[in-house]
């Protein structure tokens, strides 16, 4: 035989054999470790011990395996040797082996483990072909063999610190009973069988940290239970099998422990994963099939999954309060997830949701408290895992439970409004706790949102008395904006408090809402408060908080906002009064949509007047919001002189009637509007320009109004239908327009003289002008008569007195006649 590799046992030829040091004689690490290297798998850590050591020697082994077992077959096949013979060669040369493994167990250590662990797979097949294949043993003593030879193997690992023995020991025992059962045999010696393997495994663990060993004993145990389970359990096994799961479970709790103890990096234990969350997962499946057949079992049991693990974090703190943190809150978590987890399995997706959020809460407190991001990040996912819940039981829900619903809601919009303040007041670091609490935040007002609409909606239905539900909604939502604005105040809460401005869009769209659903806004008086309630507190909003938490755009856009929610709530009730007015009674619907656009700006006026707020700090922007209802009332004033300003059953007065006094009203308070709004236009106009624009504007609506108020007197008194056909051709209206625009003009042209003002007799001369070209085109058009006649009489008149009184002024320079 080649003489093999050599290597002392302090060598790197033994890796996983050393000696367990002690904390003194751990080697120095580097300033820069600061985590334990993460533990291979379990099948790389059997690929990395094949492929290391001696492979040569490990192949040679398997081959020899191989080799005696075609021996075996052959001599069967050809009976070359007695059974007895075969049986008895096949034990000698293992005992052959496990003599020369054990002689060169100091010279060549591993190849002397390979040799032994030969020894001891030849024992294991040999005992199961004089069992199973031969029949020549009985069923207690070929097991009790096995059981022999585990132990014996056992003592080997142990005495040479040999971890590939233990592993091959352990894999024949546990592999014992499945080779060498019948049928036939009871699972509670099958089970205390292997549960005496794992005690074995929890004892070797006192002297040696082998992870592999450990994970060969979880595999075993809970994979053949499983197995087992799935095909032979029945509902008389419960208890039994109770007993032995729980007790599984607390062993490979205290493997954990161990494997940590005995691996301890900077003097804090190492955690293995597999045993760590491994059994609790799969015990657990196995839990709960075995307790599916009861109503709560399932929820009971996960609650008992939970405290087990809960009291084991707790043992473990305890016992180890420094080196035991990370295993204790491992256990920590899985107690959580357990007990969470027997919520949903005992209670309806509602009151799921209800306690994953109060639960959330807690979590994510004691997360941000001790500065535990993974506690703090689970807090909320069971926050967010509550509000799934709910959104996957909100279809299900029946009006019974009403009341059940919008408690949950409430409860967590508190919970997510809350969590949104715990970040915000423990700010994490690295942990971006800003766009977490803004997010926790908008949901919990979204949720709030929710509720309250749930609220309304219910109340709506059950009771007559809640009839305007959009109306409801905005009482309740201008409510809440005071409850936040109170609530961010005392938190000291910038972002809960910039949250007061979604009264604005839920204000416009409740205006829409209720548009749609009925066009008299403010029919119902009791409800009409709503509104009003709805706009002071904005008013109150405006006035307190604008200036600190708005830009000065925003601010302003808020202002018009609400300015323009106000006027649209007194034009649709104005509109819809006015629709209820009966036939002939149109001149009273300019009338009362005439004066309240002119009350409107003569409240402003009132309100710039006397330096009250809003206008004292954002005239501007009030005068300059009112423009759009400025235009509707020049369209107003136009659109006026289409009607004969008569009311069906009332008397004519000229001048003293609806129509002529609203407009007269609406022109003077149209001066008012432009006079305070134009100056605001900023350098589009100069301040002449400014004064020009407003003074044209004004005229030509007061000549506008005249002509219109003169037609309709002589409609009126002169019985003529109002008709433009019959009006226009009217001898008697042409006529005595013709001599009124020609007085007009006398008047004007006679100011300009006296004032010097050339421009103003250019205009006078201008109307005088159209006078003269309205007599020889329309009145002479008409026809002849005492009418005609009357007019050209009458200009003519007019124009000696004009050439006398009022010759054209003289020519002054610009600057004087600007002065003028």
């Amino acid at each position: 035989m080649n003489k093999l590799p050599t290597s002392s046992p302090s060598s790197s030829a033994l890796p996983t054999q050393s000696p367990q040091q002690s904390p003194q004689q751990l080697p120095q690490r580097s300033s820069s470790t600061t985590a334990p290297e993460t533990p291979p798998s379990f099948f790389s850590g059997i690929i990395s011990w094949f492929l290391t050591g001696n492979p040569v020697a490990k192949l040679g082994v398997l081959l020899l395996f191989f080799g005696i077992a075609y021996l075996l077959k052959y001599s069967v096949e050809r009976n070359v040797l007695p059974i007895e013979l075969r049986l008895a060669s096949a034990a000698l040369g293992s005992l052959v082996l496990l003599g020369i493994g054990w002689w060169l167990r100091h010279k060549q250590p591993l190849y002397a483990l390979l040799l032994q662990g030969g020894s001891i797979g030849g024992f294991y097949i040999t005992v199961f072909a004089t069992f199973r294949l031969y029949l020549l043993l009985p069923h207690t003593v070929a097991f009790a063999l096995m059981l022999i030879i585990c132990a014996a193997s056992v003592a080997l690992a142990v005495l040479q610190r040999a971890q590939s023995l233990a592993m091959l020991a352990c894999i024949g025992g546990y592999l014992a009973p499945l080779l060498l059962s019948t049928g036939g045999g009871s699972h509670i010696a099958l089970f205390s069988y292997y549960l005496l393997i794992s005690c074995g495994i929890l004892v070797i663990s006192l002297w040696q940290s082998w992870r592999s060993l450990n994970l060969l004993g979880f595999i075993f145990t809970f994979g053949i239970g499983t197995f087992w389970g799935s095909q032979s359990y029945q509902s008389e096994y419960y208890l039994s099998c109770q007993i032995f799961l729980i007790i599984n479970l607390v062993l490979f709790s205290l493997l954990t422990v161990l494997f940590g103890l005995k691996n301890r990096p900077e003097q804090k234990m190492a955690v293995d994963g597999t045993l760590l969350f491994g059994p609790p997962v799969i015990g657990f499946t196995l839990q709960y099939a075995m307790t599916i057949q009861w109503e709560f079992g399932p929820a009971f049991s996960a609650l008992g999954f939970g405290l087990l693990y809960l009291g084991s974090a707790w043992a473990t703190l305890r016992r180890f309060p420094q080196a035991g943190k990370r295993i204790a809150m491992g256990y920590l978590a899985l107690g959580g997830c357990f007990v969470t987890l027997s919520i949903p399995l005992a209670l309806s997706a509602q009151w799921t949701a209800l306690a994953w959020s109060l639960e959330g809460l807690g979590i994510l407190w004691c997360g941000l408290l001790q500065n535990q991001r993974r506690f703090s990040y689970t807090g909320n996912a069971l926050l967010v895992m509550g509000l799934i819940s709910q959104l996957f039981a909100y279809p299900f829900f029946h009006a019974g439970s009403h009341y059940d619903l919008l408690f949950t809601l409430l409860v967590m919009s508190l919970c997510f409004i809350c969590a949104g303040a715990l970040w915000r007041h423990y700010r994490l670091e690295n942990t971006g706790w800003k766009k977490i609490s803004f997010i926790m935040m908008g949901a919990g007002i979204a949720i709030w949102f929710w509720w309250v609409f749930e609220m309304v909606t219910h109340l709506s239905s059950r009771y007559s008395i809640f009839s305007e539900p959009v109306l409801l909604l905005l009482l309740i939502f201008s409510l809440s904006v005071l409850i936040w604005r109170w609530a961010a105040l005392r938190l000291m809460w910038p972002e809960l408090r910039q949250t007061v401005w979604l009264l604005w869009p839920i204000a416009w769209l409740s205006f829409f809402l209720q548009w749609e659903y009925d066009t008299n806004l403010l029919s119902d008086s009791r409800w009409s408060i709503c509104w009003l309630v709805a706009i002071a507190i904005s008013a109150f909003i405006l006035k307190r908080d604008a200036r600190t938490l708005l830009t000065p755009p925003m601010e302003k856009l808020a202002h018009l906002l609400l300015l323009w929610l106000g006027l649209a709530l007194i034009g649709s009730e104005v509109y819809w009064q006015s629709q209820q007015l009966p036939w002939g009674m149109e001149e009273w619907g300019y009338f009362i949509h005439m004066n309240a656009m002119s009350l409107v700006i003569l409240l402003l006026w009132v309100v710039q007047r006397y330096g009250w707020w809003p206008l004292s700090q954002h005239a501007k922007t009030y005068w300059l919001g009112i423009l759009p209802l400025a235009f509707v009332m020049f369209v107003m004033l136009v659109y006026g002189n289409d009607m004969d300003g008569q009311v069906v059953g009332g008397h004519y007065l000229p001048l003293v009637n609806p129509l002529e006094e609203a407009s007269l009203f609406g022109i003077l308070m149209l001066y008012i509007g432009l006079h305070h709004a134009i100056p605001f236009l900023g350098s589009a106009f100069s301040n002449n320009e400014h004064k020009q624009l407003k003074r044209w504007v004004t005229l030509g609506l007061l000549v506008w109004w005249a002509n219109g108020a003169l037609l309709r007197a002589l409609s009126h008194y002169a019985d003529i239908t109002w008709r433009f056909e019959t009006l226009w051709a009217s001898r008697l209206i042409q006529a005595i327009f013709a001599v009124v625009w020609a007085l007009a003009a006398l008047v004007c042209m006679l100011y300009a003289t006296r004032t010097m003002r050339r421009k103003v007799w250019f205009a006078g001369a201008g109307v005088l002008g159209i006078v003269i070209v309205k007599l020889f085109l329309v009145d002479s058009a008409v026809g002849g008569g005492l009418a005609r006649a009357f007019a050209f009489l009458g200009v003519a008149v007019l124009l000696l007195i004009i050439g006398y009184f009022s010759p054209i002024p003289p020519l002054r320079s610009d600057k004087q006649e600007k002065t003028a």
